[in-house]
């Protein structure tokens, strides 16, 4: 029986996952694009990432570089081979075409327009490979007023609303993640995916355009848009929000508390020694614990910082009551769930040594993403991979000599 809780590591092997036989050519950088080919090659794909001479600028980004490339480009672009390409030269664009000729999937995350205009785009591709599946991650699309605007994930959190969500009023403030860059990369892997699916029954190729800001919205506001969807609300939900989305201190720390269904107020309240305080017909109900949020806020607040993190914890456990405990990356590195989860793994990096990944949470029970390679060195496989999509020697050659 296999470890279900580690990714297997087999640097050099087959793939094991869903999508092994099928290739994806991978034009894109940072972040969002990157990401997607990341799942998909975690998945089973031959990902084959082009690059330009001086390589994808997320190689340079986020901290201390080794070898080239920073931890920040290693959790992006493990399990592909990384060949170089100048596309702006006649050289670059034929050997591209040659490439793209060999792939189920090419993906980009340009601006709309770009590969048009390098005479590589969709239409071009399409025409000697109708089978072929066409990712185009943008920050707005080819439609609207926003089209040919840049766009990062910063730029995507200011339009959608999201800093007036988590920020004051007259403070609004975005997250310290990537949030939109990456919601995107995921949405392009399982749009690929179903587009592949589409094609084993059609046998015909498309084109997949998708918004970042669209991509982000659709998983944003799904429930904010829901809950006002017959209207505005016509009470103050200020204090939903106060009592549902608030951190509690306790003495030693703070935790998250939940108490939608009455039952788990009541166990809450045996929790933290007060069991007469969950019969209160104040506090009874839902909705009885909203109206009367201002005075129960401050009575629950007292007993929660009579006491450690680690006893509220074991008693919300025992009593099967959703409760947890605020923790910051060391907290969430330890976490016991963590660990025997194995989200967070061990990689030996085939050129910088140990580092941690994050591994593939979806766990197939017949075909399991695997680690076969890590991130590539910038045009590691140039050469294995043009011979692949049949370039004679002086033809790569020549694409050396314009390097």
């Amino acid at each position: 029986m296999t470890d279900r809780s580690r990714m297997p590591i087999e640097f050099g092997g087959d793939a094991t996952g869903p999508l092994a036989g099928i290739r994806v050519v991978d034009l894109s950088t940072i972040v969002s694009g990157p990401l997607c080919g990341q799942i998909l090659g975690d998945l089973g794909a031959d990902v084959i990432k082009v690059e330009t001479p001086t390589g994808d600028s997320s190689r340079y980004m986020g901290g201390e570089s080794r070898e080239g490339f920073t931890g920040f480009y290693a959790q992006m672009n493990r399990n592909k081979r990384s060949i170089v390409l100048d596309l702006k030269t006649e050289a670059g664009v034929f050997a591209f075409k040659r490439l793209a000729k060999t792939a189920d999937v090419v993906l980009e995350n340009f601006r709309p327009g770009v590969m048009d205009r390098l005479g590589i785009g969709y239409e071009v591709l399409c025409e000697d490979h109708p089978g072929l599946v066409y990712g185009a991650i943008s920050g707005f699309g080819d439609l609207g007023p926003y089209a040919a605007q840049p766009a990062y994930d910063m730029v995507i959190q200011a339009l959608s609303g999201i800093a007036e969500m988590i920020g004051e009023p007259d403070k609004p403030k975005l997250v310290n993640n990537l949030l939109a860059d990456k919601t995107a990369g995921i949405t392009a892997a399982y749009a690929i995916s179903a587009a592949l699916f589409a094609r084993e029954r059609t046998g015909e190729g498309q084109r997949i355009d998708l918004p970042m800001y669209d991509a982000f919205s659709a998983f944003l506001h799904l429930d904010r848009i829901g809950a006002e969807a017959f209207g505005k609300p016509q009470a103050d939900t200020s204090a939903v929000a106060d009592l549902l989305f608030r951190p509690w201190e306790t003495s030693d720390g703070k935790v998250v508390v939940l108490m939608i269904e009455d039952h788990q107020w009541q166990a809450l309240c045996r929790v933290v020694g007060r069991p007469e305080v969950g019969e209160d017909p104040r506090f009874r109900t839902i909705v009885d614990r909203f109206v009367n949020a201002g005075e129960l806020i401050p009575t629950l607040a007292e007993e929660l910082r009579k006491r450690t993190t680690a006893e509220i914890v074991a008693g919300a456990h025992a009593e099967g009551t959703p409760l947890a405990r605020i923790q910051d990356l060391d907290g969430f590195l330890e976490d016991p769930q963590v660990q025997a989860s194995g989200i967070v793994f061990p990689l030996e990096h085939e050129q910088v040594g140990p580092i941690p990944a994050l591994r593939q949470p979806a766990r197939f029970s017949a075909t399991p993403a695997n680690v076969r390679r890590s991130s590539p060195g910038l045009g590691q496989h140039t050469e294995e991979v043009l011979r692949e999509a049949g370039l004679s020697e002086d033809e790569i050659a020549a694409l050396r000599g314009e390097e």
